[in-house]
């Protein structure tokens, strides 16, 4: 590829500053998110403005957020509803009068909920007053189907727990806890009672307000629509009624990586409002041929890594269709520490898997080390750090020739 050296070598996504990002990646954590930056990288340098960029595993919507915000169609998938829902928001956002004026349409038309058939896990986290009776009104009231109900949902879904802030006040609905993912129920009753943690009389359709006013800080002037899907990542590449032949320009995606989190368990607070249950919601990814270890299980050495192989090289084939003659894919995949006592460069395996079997062309694998200071699942402690992930692969594949890079893509 021409100028490979100053593209790879420079590592340019990470030249962006922080305050580059737009306002509205901040609508809800999520774990194993990967920062803007990266996907906007490639769209600058390797789209333009009108081309279509394919996210399969989407998570919160970042790459096909990016997309859009370009002036891209940004299409996103995911078979978790939690991730649909959020990346639905961000490629089909309303307009913002229109926001405001469902909530204050929502507020009038409240008098009260009885909470007492919810979860004792969920009270233990709201107010049980004024919060939570606002939250169960807006669960069993949101159209979910429409698009002001959906964005609302997707914005609440982000402020509906999180940390308190040092001088006692917060953002957030909930007892002072993780923002990106839910407690065990058992954790938080606990940690509740060492604590004596109160939960915070909050306001939910103000702090939704407030929320939504950081929210569209930015500017959306080159803002265009893009699609949101929920479905098998293997499948949506041969659904002719989403992409047609050679349709798509890239596919920038981060791919669920062979140690890989249970999104319904620790996302189970979310979910709830969503009427979703968290344990289905894992049987469905897994049904997606996602896979997790549990180290306590004494598996063959090669037995998840070749599922996990096999997966990808269905996925991946199926790019082969959709992608135009000089369509690229860039897939970031992290390197796993210790899995059965080996580091595997996970991107290479994939590579290696694949090869001979794809009518794709290789072109790179990059490395990009991963700062450990701002890594999401720091938040899990010391306990975890030998199975972390330090280095992301960017496995870089063409159609045909790889495509010219923009030299002029801020």
């Amino acid at each position: 590829m021409q100028n490979s050296d100053y593209i790879w070598d420079n590592m340019e996504w990470k030249k962006y500053r922080r305050d580059s990002i737009h306002s509205m990646h901040a609508m809800c954590s999520y774990l194993a998110m990967f920062p803007p930056t990266l996907p906007r990288f490639f769209i600058k340098t390797f789209s333009n403005e009108g081309d279509v960029i394919f996210d399969p595993f989407s998570g919160r919507g970042t790459t096909a957020f990016e997309a859009c915000i370009n002036n891209r169609i940004g299409i996103g998938n995911d078979l978790n509803p939690l991730a649909t829902i959020l990346t639905s928001a961000k490629t089909n956002i309303p307009k913002k009068y229109k926001i405001f004026k469902r909530i204050d349409e929502l507020e009038l038309g409240y008098k009260g909920q009885n909470i007492e058939n919810v979860d004792e896990h969920i009270k233990v986290l709201f107010d049980n007053e004024t919060t939570l009776p606002q939250l169960v009104y807006l669960k069993n009231t949101l159209d979910i189907s429409r698009k002001v109900d959906r964005f609302i949902m997707a914005v609440l879904l982000g402020i509906l727990h999180g940390k308190t802030r040092k001088d006692g006040t917060s953002m957030y609905l909930s007892i002072s806890m993780p923002n990106t993912f839910s407690m065990s129920p058992n954790y938080i009753n606990k940690y509740i009672n060492e604590h004596k943690l109160i939960p915070p009389k909050q306001n939910v359709f103000e702090c939704l307000r407030v929320r939504l006013k950081n929210l569209f800080r930015d500017d959306l002037s080159n803002y265009r629509e893009g699609k949101s899907y929920c479905k098998d990542a293997v499948k949506i590449n041969y659904d002719r009624r989403i992409f047609k032949d050679k349709s798509v320009d890239l596919i920038i995606t981060s791919p669920p990586y062979l140690k890989v989190i249970n999104y319904g368990t620790y996302n189970w607070i979310r979910l709830w409002m969503l009427n979703e249950s968290s344990k289905i919601v894992d049987e469905r990814l897994k049904q997606n041929r996602i896979f997790s270890i549990n180290e306590d299980l004494k598996l063959k050495d090669n037995l998840v890594l070749e599922k996990y192989l096999e997966f990808m090289k269905d996925v991946i084939l199926g790019w082969e269709r959709i992608l135009k003659d000089d369509g690229m894919a860039f897939v970031v995949i992290g390197d796993v520490s210790n899995y059965n006592g080996r580091y595997i460069k996970l991107a290479n395996e994939v590579w290696e898997f694949i090869r001979g079997k794809t009518n794709l062309n290789f072109v790179d694998i990059i490395e990009d080390p991963i700062d450990n200071k701002t890594k999401v699942t720091k938040i899990w402690g010391n306990n975890k750090k030998g199975n972390a992930t330090k280095i992301d692969r960017i496995l870089i594949l063409s159609k045909d020739k790889p495509r010219k890079p923009n030299i002029n893509y801020n």
